[in-house]
C-alpha cells in the first residue's frame, strides 16, 4: 500500500520473519529502545500496537514524528502511562476497537484481492491435547487449526 513497514519486536529470532511478513526494517529492542530505534529511521507517522503490553506501547511514543499517532488495537490490562507534554506536541493517541463484522469483510476482501494467505499449524484430531497444550503455553505461531 506504499507505506514503509517497520516491525519492533523483542529479539533477532524474530526479524527473519518480520521481513518475510513485509517489514522494510526491524527494530530489536534487545538492542536499542523502541523510540530511539524508530528516530534512528527517522521516526514514525503511526505506530499501530498490537502487542498487549502497556510499557512496551508507551516506549513507542517519542519514536512518533510531530503530529505522530499511537493506534491502539491490542487490549493490555495495565493503565498506560503517557505524558501530557506528548499530547501537547501534537502526537495522539487513539484506540480501534478492530473486530467489527464489517473490519472482517474488509480484512477478507482486501486478502483476496492481494494474495495473502494465512499462517497455520495443523494438527491431526487426535492430537487436539497437544494443540491445546501448545496453544495455552504460546507455543503456536498464528493460529492452530484440527484438521479431521
Amino acid at each position: 500500500m506504499g507505506f514503509r513497514t517497520i516491525a519492533i519486536s523483542r529479539g533477532a529470532d524474530k526479524e527473519a520473519l518480520a521481513r518475510e511478513l513485509g517489514a522494510h526494517e526491524y527494530v530489536d529492542t534487545q538492542k536499542v529502545g523502541a523510540s530511539e530505534g524508530l528516530r534512528a529511521l527517522g521516526g514514525a507517522d503511526l505506530v499501530l500496537a498490537t502487542a498487549p503490553n502497556s510499557e512496551a506501547i508507551a516506549s513507542t511514543l517519542n519514536g512518533l514524528k510531530p503530529r505522530g499517532k499511537l493506534l491502539i488495537v491490542a487490549a493490555a490490562f495495565e493503565p498506560l502511562k503517557i505524558s501530557a507534554l506528548t499530547l501537547i506536541s501534537g502526537k495522539s493517541v487513539a484506540g480501534w476497537p478492530s473486530g467489527s463484522s464489517i473490519d472482517s469483510e474488509e480484512t477478507m476482501a482486501f486478502s483476496a484481492l492481494s494474495n495473502i494467505r494465512p499462517y497455520i499449524e495443523t494438527f491431526a484430531l487426535h492430537r487436539a491435547e497437544e494443540a491445546f497444550t501448545k496453544m495455552m503455553e504460546n507455543r503456536v505461531r498464528f493460529r492452530a487449526v484440527l484438521v479431521p
